[in-house]
């Protein structure tokens, strides 16, 4: 029974025994009575009608969520923790120029919590975490997607940026990502940026572990990263321990998991074969409305080389400048990249010597649709340790068409092509990409250069 239905009854039942009242100062009394009355009814109504609204709880209720906050979100002892998630599978028929396959790719899927105390403190800090893992969603799982296996650390942010210890990408990797619309896709720019040497090698496109790495606040426009990842092997000292692996690592430094890089010899414990000591990166960015542009440095000390050096060990090390510029719906993006060594190598077998280009450009078509081109370019090196001085070569054109249902889930599809020359051995999908298409062998298991290696992917990604 509604609260006003009762206020009549009580009216009325005051007005027919107000006839019989004694005075007036009674009935002043009993209508204030009855106005209390009232305003309990009402009150005890609404929260009748509230629990008849709502469904049979079973539990306690959940906290509300934090406005601005999304629902993966929660705040724990006045810290905000988020669970975050990308998945990306495609399909896709490949050639190496001597087989063709189809293969089904879990690219870069990966699911992470990161978590921001409140202040600590007068301090004006603030305590950061954050734990990555690289999940393989059409492949068998192997230690290589263990906890933490993406970017992990913890740290702490205050007005001056951010300071922190674990593993990430590095500032020289992170500088231009964004300017490759097909990352972690058969036409992923690393087929030739940031690769040296060929095949699987994106040995300058990295994420570090044991690493110290800042990033400081935006400043008028500009921003700096900085890395410094030291002991990444033993010094070169005579005895059992020389290039042993770095302490805690079950692969050697410069390696990338499942795929080339830096590798032990079979049936030993050695890392002799692009190892390094110590590494630093470095990244100076600027961003301003529809301009973007960055340089960047990266190097690796005391690099082991077995096969192009002769035995020689030498610092490697990168440096880029990218530019972005948006056009309303068009986004351009350019790189200019030269890879270095210290002296003391034979240039007929050097091939980690050389420059690199990129262009890549995306253009909105409407209705949530992008068309997306890019070309990357290797120069020819001093040499190499299996084709000497043969032309070494190569271009990569990608072209695509990626559709957006909504800010969180999309369609694409992508063809590559690998043109190279005679001595050229790069691979297709080298940066991230579920199942990289690389030179193939031959019976001995040497590479087979020069070949056209080509792919068409089609795939989805979700994100939450």
């Amino acid at each position: 029974m509604k609260p006003t239905i009762i206020a009549v009854a009580c009216t009325l039942l005051f007005a027919g025994s107000s006839a019989f009242a004694a005075d007036s100062s009674e009935v002043e009394l009993l209508k204030q009575q009855l106005q209390v009355m009232q305003q309990q009814m009402a009150s005890m109504q609404n929260k009748i009608d509230a629990i008849s609204a709502s469904p049979v709880a079973t539990a306690a209720p959940a906290a509300a969520a934090t406005p601005g906050q999304s629902p993966l979100s929660v705040n724990i002892g006045g810290a905000s923790v988020t669970l975050y998630g990308h998945a990306d599978l495609s399909a896709e028929q490949t050639s190496n120029g001597k087989e063709t396959v189809s293969q089904v790719s879990s690219n870069l899927s990966y699911l992470g919590v990161r978590a921001s105390s409140k202040e600590l403190g007068t301090s004006g800090l603030k305590a950061i975490a954050q734990f990555e893992t690289l999940v393989n969603v059409s492949g068998t799982p192997t230690e290589v997607g263990g906890l933490g296996s993406r970017n992990s650390f913890l740290g702490i942010e205050a007005k001056f940026g951010k300071l922190m210890l674990g593993k990430t990408d590095t500032p020289y990797k992170r500088a231009t990502a964004s300017m490759d619309p097909f990352s972690a896709s058969v036409g992923d720019y690393n087929a030739i940026m940031g690769n040296t040497g060929g095949d699987l090698r994106a040995e300058f496109d990295a994420r570090l572990p044991h690493s110290i790495f800042y990033d400081s606040p935006k400043m008028n426009g500009f921003s700096v990263n900085a890395l410094f990842s030291p002991g990444q092997k033993y010094d070169n000292l005579a005895g059992s321990d020389k290039y042993a692996f770095a302490q805690g690592e079950k692969v050697c430094s410069g390696a990338t998991p499942g795929s080339s890089g830096s590798t032990p010899d079979s049936g030993s414990n050695l890392c002799n074969d692009g190892a390094f000591k110590n590494a630093g990166s470095v990244a100076v960015n600027y961003a301003n409305g529809p301009l973007f542009a960055t340089v960047s440095y990266e190097r690796h000390d005391a690099v082991d080389r077995t096969s192009d050096t002769g035995g020689v060990t030498s610092n490697e090390s990168a440096a880029k400048i990218g530019v972005t510029y948006n056009f309303g719906k068009n986004r351009l993006s350019a790189i200019y990249e030269k890879f270095y060594r210290a002296g003391g190598i034979d240039p007929t077998v050097n091939e980690r010597a050389r420059d690199g280009y990129f262009i890549s450009d995306v253009q909105e078509l409407g209705n949530g649709l992008d068309l997306m081109a890019s070309w990357a370019h290797a120069r020819q090196t001093p040499g190499s340790p299996d084709f000497l001085t043969a032309d070494d070569h190569a271009n990569m054109y990608a072209l695509g068409l990626k559709y957006h249902y909504d800010k969180q889930t999309s369609i694409y599809l992508v063809g590559a092509l690998l043109n190279q020359g005679a001595g050229a051995h790069y691979a297709l999908g080298a940066g991230g990409h579920g199942v990289a298409i690389a030179a193939p062998r031959d019976a001995d298991g040497a590479t087979i250069g020069g070949q056209s290696i080509k792919a068409l992917s089609v795939g989805m990604q979700y994100s939450f």
